[in-house]
């Protein structure tokens, strides 16, 4: 007889792959919630945010894993969604393929040519995929054959052929660096690393140019995993996506995804983390009660004092209130295309 820990994780695996093949032969392989996109509000209170930046909006976009699957015609129906939203900023934090670089240049080009030509400045970080090394083949997704691809060998690629892809679309590449945003005279921060699977993250590097200020500070990157362990630095927001909210949420089944900050907004030590579900998918083509999220920030003013203090994270938009907020969605629009159709739904949040 299998140990106790084995015969659960058979357990699981079993119900996972149950529900998955009920899922496929309901919908006759059709995916199920990649095509509602929900576009999620949220008010972000700062302390000491400057008069001008009042009311500022961001627009964060994430895990977009252009593919075969994840069509250009879906992507560039989501890039106008973000234009129609006017924000005064777009950020985004990695994944923007899945595993093939000749994916890079039309989806780059298709954000330069609507998000950037409407006159929204655009900032980005990579994510794991897009240093994938297509030498290797997706083997590794077999938990059988796991230990013969470990972790670091994963994504080799140096990810030039992103990186140029996205600067020729006119968006600016932040690789453990921070720029200076300014408006009407007053300052905020803005910090881009480098991904932490493909061994390139480096916060000490982008904080290096950052003065001794109070001014607020905003840090992308696309793992949510080291937040722990930088959240003392005081961030007035740090922004992730890598999660894509679990992809599949079945019930009694824990997510395969091993990371505890999914989705939402958390608060962790000094600092404070949103994880975005993104857009796209990789692995099984399908999300299940994890619908993809355009998120979009105001940032208002607060005469709060930024904490110092280290406390335990707190999750602030739980995977259970998620469920709650499914019948409270209001659908806007939905247009279609030739992979999937894009039906928008708008959920407002109280401040956070």
């Amino acid at each position: 007889m299998l140990p106790k820990a084995e015969r659960h994780k058979s357990l699981h695996r079993s119900l996972f792959n149950v529900g998955i093949s009920g899922i496929t032969l309901t919908n006759s392989g059709n995916l199920i919630e990649p095509q509602w996109v929900e576009i999620t509000q949220h008010e972000i209170s700062i302390a000491n945010l400057p008069p001008a930046f009042e009311g500022f909006s961001i627009v964060q976009l994430t895990d977009l894993h252009h593919s075969s699957i994840v069509t250009l015609d879906y992507l560039q129906a989501c890039f106008q969604q973000v234009v129609d939203l006017q924000p005064d900023l777009v950020v985004m934090t990695g994944d923007y393929i899945n595993y093939q670089e000749k994916y890079a240049q039309p989806v780059a080009q298709a954000i330069g040519e609507t998000i950037v030509e409407a006159g929204i400045p655009t900032y980005a970080v990579l994510g794991n995929h897009d240093h994938w090394n297509s030498d290797w083949n997706d083997d590794w997704n077999d938990d059988s054959d796991a230990s013969a691809f470990p972790l670091r060998n994963r994504w080799k690629g140096d990810g030039v052929e992103v990186i140029n892809a996205l600067t020729a679309g006119g968006i600016k590449v932040l690789m453990n660096e921070s720029v200076l945003l300014q408006r009407g005279g007053d300052r905020l921060w803005l910090l881009g690393c480098g991904d932490l699977f493909a061994g390139n993250f480096d916060l000490e590097c982008a904080l290096g140019s950052l003065p001794s200020t109070d001014e607020p500070r905003f840090l992308l990157m696309h793992n949510p995993q080291p937040i722990e362990s930088i959240a003392h630095h005081g961030f007035d927001l740090v922004l992730s996506g890598h999660t894509h909210g679990g992809q599949i949420s079945l019930p009694f089944v824990p997510p395969k995804v091993g990371n505890k900050y999914l989705a939402g907004l958390f608060y962790v030590g000094a600092s404070r983390l949103y994880v975005c579900r993104g857009l796209g998918v990789t692995g099984v083509p399908i999300r299940f009660m994890t619908t993809p999220e355009i998120a979009c920030f105001r940032l208002v003013r607060s005469s709060a004092v930024r904490s110092t203090t280290t406390n335990f994270p707190v999750q602030r938009n739980s995977r259970s209130a998620y469920y709650k907020r499914l019948e409270r969605y209001t659908r806007l629009e939905t247009a279609s295309s030739k992979g999937w159709s894009v039906g928008v739904f708008s959920s407002n949040r109280s401040p956070l």
